[in-house]
C-alpha cells in the first residue's frame, strides 16, 4: 500500500466521463482514489479503490483492475459479518447463505484477493447515513468522508462527480453535502 505522506494530496475520481484530464496535477506522492470498476474514460491508475461489495453488487459488478496499481489498497463497504448480521440492511437468510458462498469466489474471480483489503469503518458508514438522511450513501461519498475524517490536513480534490446513478442513493443530499464541503474549503472540485 502506498504511504500517505504529509504533503500528499488526494484526488478522488468519480465514474462520470472525463471532460478534462487532471493527470498533470498529480505527483508521485499523491493518492488517486477510484471506485468499483473505474470508468475507462479516465486513465488515471488508482492507489485506493473503494468497492461496493453488497449482495447485489457481487452478482453484477465486474471488476477490471487495469486501472489498479500493483500495490492498490482495496476498501470494501462491508465485511462478511456485516452481511450475515444484516448490520446495514435486512437481508433474508437465503441471500446471506448465497453471499457466504459467492463472496470468496467473486474476490478470487476478479483478482481482488491479490490486493491489500480494508473495510470502511462503521463510524464512516453511519455518519454518512446520518448526514444524508439515507440508508445507502454512495461509495463515492463514503470515500470522500473517509479521507476528510482520517486525513483532514491534506488537500482533497474531487473530479468527475455527477451525483447520479443508482436510484437508491439520495443524490440531491449528496450534491448538497459536496457543495457544503466545497464552501467550507474542505474539498476542491477540479
Amino acid at each position: 500500500m502506498k504511504t500517505v505522506q504529509t504533503h500528499s494530496k488526494f484526488f478522488i475520481i468519480g465514474n462520470a466521463d472525463e471532460q478534462n484530464s487532471i493527470a498533470h496535477l498529480i505527483q508521485d506522492h499523491d493518492i488517486v482514489v477510484r471506485f468499483n470498476n473505474p470508468n475507462p474514460n479516465c486513465t488515471l491508475k488508482a492507489d485506493w479503490v473503494f468497492i461496493a461489495n453488497g449482495t447485489i453488487q457481487i452478482r453484477h459488478l465486474k471488476i477490471d483492475h487495469k486501472f489498479f496499481k500493483l500495490n492498490t489498497q482495496i476498501f470494501f463497504r462491508y465485511t462478511l459479518k456485516d452481511i450475515l448480521t444484516s448490520k446495514y440492511e435486512i437481508i433474508p437468510l437465503n441471500k446471506k447463505i448465497k453471499y457466504y458462498l459467492r463472496f470468496p469466489r467473486w474476490k478470487k474471480k476478479y483478482g481482488l484477493d491479490k490486493f491489500a483489503i480494508q473495510t470502511i469503518p462503521d463510524q464512516v458508514h453511519f455518519n454518512c447515513m446520518n448526514l444524508l438522511h439515507s440508508k445507502f450513501p454512495s461509495t463515492g461519498i463514503l470515500a470522500i468522508y473517509y479521507v476528510l475524517k482520517y486525513f483532514p490536513d491534506h488537500k482533497i480534490f474531487i473530479h468527475n462527480f455527477t451525483n447520479q446513478g443508482w436510484s437508491g442513493h439520495n443524490w440531491e443530499n449528496e450534491k448538497l453535502l459536496i457543495q457544503t464541503w466545497e464552501r467550507e474549503k474542505r474539498i476542491a472540485i477540479v
